[in-house]
């Protein structure tokens, strides 16, 4: 059988092969025939259409067939009227000349025109395989929303941001009629044409009945990790038997069941990543979300779910296990049954609103005593807790933040400050003595009782410190600009870094000064590939360009608000405190967390260095040690079996090597509360943390790991990762910020709030690929939009 050669021969070819999809009527030509008779082509044209409103679309000879593609190369002009002749020719005439601006004409070329199709439901483009990997999945990039037929293909518009991913061995689950409706249409279509490596365009009516306009192959198919495709369905039935068990009640913890997220609470996926390397996941488990957040929260006052690590690994990416997370934020003192009521209805609304997914101590489950706590008790518990309930649960609350507020006790601010000072101390001395005498295990166990543990307690107090801040806005003591003013008057770090990089850049400081403090910082906090400041020949060399910070000053309470504000802590149980001491707790916390991160970063980043000189001594590169877990490392320092370290190690990488790129191809959603989620993947799309209340628009740039301080002026800077290593951006005049991960109080909201930095936090991975692919993008902070300009 001869093969078609063209989007339009190839449409024509299926029309007789299928009958699931409808493909609208259709007429084709060549430019040839067009250039020797126009007007007998656009009587031909006004004939089969019959008045009705048709799309002209290209139809080049190099263009997509069943075995090439070259998807939006040429132009195509929607609803045009059949009867109009004047608009028909032009709008053939725009398509030809899409071929010509692009290459030499070629006497193959063919126009395609088609019935326009209205009464859409859902339109968009679906890969019967996962373009980049090859993975086993169908991809359905779609619009439910504006009725239109191309805004997913044309890249445009506010509506093409979702994307679901369907285990190919699990379409039967699907339990969506429309979604079945396609899948049986694109799988008789892949009979038909006899392939499963398929790139369709489609629609849905309001009926649901399935259109095709485009079918063509995906041509990634070289690039793809056989091996690793076929790997992924045992993968997946190992993952969801993990899910299973894990959704059962747990002994000793709160709650019926729960919901798997990789961005409450601790956020993974803005520190390490959607699918980490091997090291940089265990050092995060083993420093924080194993003991660490845990024996933090106990010295808050919190109950604890006694021995149970924080976060869970699926195939190698990691989910934070809310049900955990929401027993810790309970009192210790509050009774079992009103705990276990409590988390309940947490995991409850997180399952109902997994958009609230990197807002939960906000919007999900009341971790602290607030100023706005019956309106909490109202939204949140309404029907859930009869009113003695919510008296205990209230008196127990105020009990616990009145002790966290007075400065007393081993969940106090100046408690983990002293810890983190000692850690201080600690790391001067091992870098005075070049860390001749450091184990990993002194270094590791230094960083969780020095570092990690006392900087979980000060990231508690920020987010106590947000609550109360934002509680006096509902209130109407204060307003959001005021509240902003607050925080913009509180300098961190941070500020403190910018002030020294423009130093640096001046020569008004010396690199070896400036490395001697900041050095330490890279990137990637937990990526032993992602380079250290101090490892960047030229950090620091662009001149004067870096911004003066200008460190607003520090906000003044008005008489009037002060008094409001007395007389509400008094009103309130708080009598102890005045307005002033409110405000002073505020930028304590505040300070406190970003001083503690920056001071626990440095054993982190030391002990990469470490792990880098084991390996360089024993032949391993970086690249090998980051596929190598932290306990794989103690190991061999610990335990003689056959073979040397080097033999042991480049095993151990490889192996991990492979896991991770297996990793990397398997789908999960951010947010995971059901068995079937394991194979049917809704991305969730994202409501940013807008900071600030401004606008802008500008040119867009993005930055990864292994970017150099560079010129960044008046650019809209866009990162992955909220981590501090990128804190040398705000050393120059950048326009905005937008990053993929973060919540509501995450490192760059706090900076960003503290410059004054139009910002985006936190816009979910969807919408973080449609701003890479920006020309400039337009953020509008006060009515929280951001729209990508091309």
């Amino acid at each position: 059988m001869i093969e078609p050669n063209s989007k339009a021969r190839t449409l024509e070819w299926i029309k007789s092969r299928v009958s699931l999809f409808k493909i609208p009527e259709l007429e084709m030509f060549d430019t040839e025939a067009y250039a020797s008779g126009p007007d007998e082509i656009v009587t031909r044209i006004q004939s089969r259409f019959q008045g009705r409103t048709v799309i002209v679309r290209s139809s080049a000879a190099d263009e997509d067939g069943l075995n090439s593609a070259l998807a939006g190369e040429y132009d195509s002009v929607l609803n045009v009227p059949s009867l109009d002749a004047r608009k028909l020719k032009s709008a053939i005439e725009c398509v030809i000349a899409s071929y010509t601006r692009k290459r030499v004409r070629n006497g193959l070329d063919e126009i395609l025109v088609q019935e326009m199709i209205t009464d859409v439901s859902m339109s968009g483009v679906i890969f019967t395989h996962d373009l980049n990997t090859g993975a086993p999945y169908y991809v359905i990039n779609y619009d439910d929303e504006s009725g239109l037929t191309n805004t997913v293909t044309s890249g445009e518009g506010q509506y093409a941001n979702r994307t679901l991913y369907i285990h190919r061995g699990s379409a039967q689950a699907i339990r969506s009629e429309r979604f079945r409706n396609l899948l049986r249409a694109v799988h008789e279509l892949e009979v038909a044409v006899g392939s499963h490596f398929l790139d369709v365009e489609f629609a849905l009516g309001e009926d649901f009945t399935p259109y095709l306009f485009q079918v063509r192959a995906i041509t990634t198919q070289p690039n793809w990790n056989r091996a690793v495709a076929k790997r992924i369905d045992a993968t997946l039935a190992g993952i969801q038997a993990f899910v299973r068990e894990r959704l059962a009640p747990m002994a000793g913890v709160y709650g019926k069941t729960t919901v798997l997220g990789q961005m409450p609470d601790w956020n993974p996926a803005e520190m390490i990543g959607r699918a980490p390397r091997a090291l940089a996941f265990s050092l995060y488990k083993k420093l924080i979300t194993d003991h660490a957040w845990r024996v933090a929260r106990a010295r808050m006052g919190y109950a604890t779910p006694a021995g149970q690590p924080l976060m869970v690994s699926l195939a190698g990416q990691p989910f934070i296990d809310t049900r955990l997370s929401f027993h810790s934020f309970m009192p210790a003192g509050l009774p079992p049954a009103l705990s276990e009521k409590l988390v309940d209805a947490a995991v409850s609304r997180l399952q109902a609103h997994p958009e609230l997914h990197d807002k939960v101590e906000f919007e999900v489950v009341i971790t602290t005593y607030s100023f706005d706590i019956d309106a909490k008790l109202d939204e949140l518990l309404a029907g859930i807790l009869m009113d003695q309930e919510q008296g205990e649960f209230k008196d127990i609350l105020r009990a616990q933040t009145l002790q966290l507020l007075s400065g007393q006790g081993p969940g106090a601010i100046s408690a983990a400050l002293e810890a983190v000072e000692a850690l201080g101390v600690k790391q001067r001395k091992n870098a005075e003595t070049r860390f001749a005498n450091c184990s990993f295990h002194e270094l590791i166990d230094d960083c969780i009782q020095l570092g990690t543990v006392p900087f979980s307690i000060l990231a508690r107090h920020g987010f106590i410190a947000r609550t109360l801040l934002l509680s006096l806005i509902r209130r109407g003591i204060l307003t959001t600009d005021e509240v902003l003013r607050i925080q913009g008057g509180i300098q961190t770090v941070a500020g403190e870094l910018v002030e020294d990089m423009h130093r640096l850049q001046t020569g008004d400081l010396s690199r070896e000064a400036f490395m001697s403090r900041y050095g330490h910082l890279r990137p990637g906090t937990y990526d032993i590939l992602s380079g250290r400041y101090d490892q960047m020949p030229d950090f620091g060399a662009n001149g004067k360009s870096a911004a003066v910070f200008h460190q607003s000053s520090a906000y003044q309470l008005t008489s009037e608000q002060e008094a409001k504000i007395d007389i509400l802590l008094k009103d309130e149980g708080f009598g102890m405190l005045n307005a002033n001491a409110l405000l002073e707790y505020v930028r304590a916390a505040t300070v406190g967390r970003e001083y503690g991160k920056f001071v626990f970063t440095r054993s982190v980043s030391d002990l990469l260095e470490l792990i880098a000189g084991f390996g360089e001594k024993h032949g391993l590169s970086r690249e090998e040690l980051s596929h190598v877990s932290i306990d794989d490392l103690l190991a061999v320092t610990s335990e003689s079996t056959e073979g040397g370290i080097e033999e042991r190690l480049r095993k151990i990488a490889d192996e991990g090597a492979e896991r991770h790129v297996l990793s990397a191809a398997i789908r999960l959603p951010q947010v995971l509360f059901d068995e079937a989620g394991v194979h049917v993947v809704p991305f969730q799309v994202s409501h940013p943390n807008f900071i600030t209340d401004k606008k802008v628009t500008a040119t867009c740039l993005s930055l990864d790991a292994d970017s150099s301080a560079r010129r960044l002026d008046g650019k809209i800077v866009l990162i992955e990762n909220a981590d501090p290593g990128f804190d040398w951006i705000f050393s120059q005049r950048i326009a905005g910020l937008i990053t993929k991960y973060g919540g509501a109080n995450s490192h760059m909201a706090i900076r960003c709030a503290e410059f004054g930095i139009p910002a985006a936090i936190g816009c979910g991975e969807q919408r973080f690929e449609v701003f890479l692919r920006a020309q400039q993008i337009s953020i509008d902070c006060s009515a929280g939009l951001i729209n990508p300009l091309h």
